[in-house]
């Protein structure tokens, strides 16, 4: 297994999203997504390369999508771990600049 760290960014990220979606949409919808967004976790523990690679946001960086929301992270075999940056809205125009903020 390998560790997965979460970036302060993505821990805000997460609990913004969270926030959102009991404000629009209850405390059910939002406690499935924690748990879906909890299992691509755990899915990146077990395999750290499922993401897709995207270049144009960083060398080493993965996506993986839990709609509408992107998972961005890397991962490089000899760090390791995967680094969980991100948590963004994929209806956004995610960029390097947005993903490094």
């Amino acid at each position: 297994m390998t560790p997965v760290i979460v970036s302060p960014n993505a821990e805000v990220d997460f609990f913004d999203i969270l926030d959102r979606l009991t404000e629009l949409a209850g405390a059910a919808v939002a406690e499935r997504y924690a748990a879906d967004l909890h299992s691509i976790y755990e899915r990146l523990s077990t395999f750290p390369e499922i993401g897709a690679p995207r270049p144009a946001v960083g060398s080493r960086t993965r996506i993986v999508a839990l709609s509408p929301y992107l998972v961005i992270y890397e991962y490089l075999r000899s760090d390791g771990f995967v680094h969980i940056i991100r948590i963004l809205d994929g209806r956004r125009n995610v960029t390097r600049r947005l993903v490094r903020e």
